[in-house]
């Protein structure tokens, strides 16, 4: 496949994920039918060039994350379970897809930056952790979220927090950072890569229904990406991530 029509699919995919995301903010279960369908496709995608052209066929199964991301979301039942807890078992069916891909590409631990960054590259990492307090007001002064329901107490502050770092921070950028932005380097180029990872993080972010904050996640995911390949690896970036949702649904509820 020439690269001209690489750099086709690709785009088909982003603006049809993008479609389904803007549909599912009018009409719930048809968007969560497109998704389904871009699920599928994706997967039967990835079969046929699995002997023609082994990179594109790891970046369509890993862009299968993006799609079931939004279908877990918005498919399960948030009245049962406290909303804390819907974090929590959201999670649980995407880490174990992320953990098929990751076993099916025989990625190692290094390839999807579960590496410890060198000590030169600690600047970098604290940068990014400072820089989640400004963009987490930021995204709170255009959500505006209800504060998460915790009941009173340290310790519920304490585990809810963690369940916010691990299970969207870390779990997320595993996702993105860490798999699709991977497959996405070697089927095109690093720069392409972010951009494309970057996009479709910020195009997730279409159902919250405010063109500032599509935008705000595609910078915030851009840097993510460019620390995540300056330093090989996502444990900054996933606290960075974490922080940002702890002062958005945690913390600027409750004080501003």
């Amino acid at each position: 496949m020439q690269k001209r029509d690489l750099y086709l699919v690709v785009t088909a995919y982003l603006l049809v994920i993008a479609s389904a995301e803007l549909l599912t903010t009018y009409l719930t279960k048809a968007g969560i039918a497109l998704h389904a369908v871009i699920l599928f496709t994706l997967l039967v995608h990835a079969a046929f060039e699995a002997d023609r052209n082994k990179h594109l066929s790891h970046f369509l199964m890993a862009l299968v994350l993006a799609p079931l991301i939004r279908i877990l979301s918005l498919s399960m039942p948030a009245t049962i379970f406290s909303r804390i807890s819907w974090f929590l078992i959201v999670s649980i069916p995407l880490f174990i897809a992320t953990v098929t891909c990751v076993w099916l590409q025989a990625l190692r631990p290094e390839d999807i930056g579960l590496s410890l960054s060198h000590r030169k590259d600690l600047p970098i990492e604290a940068s990014v952790l400072i820089l989640a307090v400004p963009f987490g007001l930021l995204e709170y002064y255009i959500l505006k979220p209800a504060p998460l329901p915790l009941g009173s107490g340290i310790a519920n502050f304490i585990v809810a927090s963690l369940i916010l770092v691990l299970c969207t921070g870390f779990l997320e950028e595993l996702a993105f950072r860490g798999v699709i932005q991977t497959n996405a380097t070697r089927l095109m180029s690093k720069w392409s890569g972010i951009l494309i990872v970057s996009t479709i993080f910020g195009v997730l972010h279409i159902g919250n229904l405010a063109l500032l904050d599509c935008l705000l996640a595609f910078a915030i995911g851009f840097i993510w990406s460019v620390v995540r390949e300056k330093t090989g690896s996502i444990y900054g970036i996933s606290i960075s991530h974490g922080v940002i949702n702890i002062i958005l649904f945690l913390l600027a509820p409750g004080y501003f």
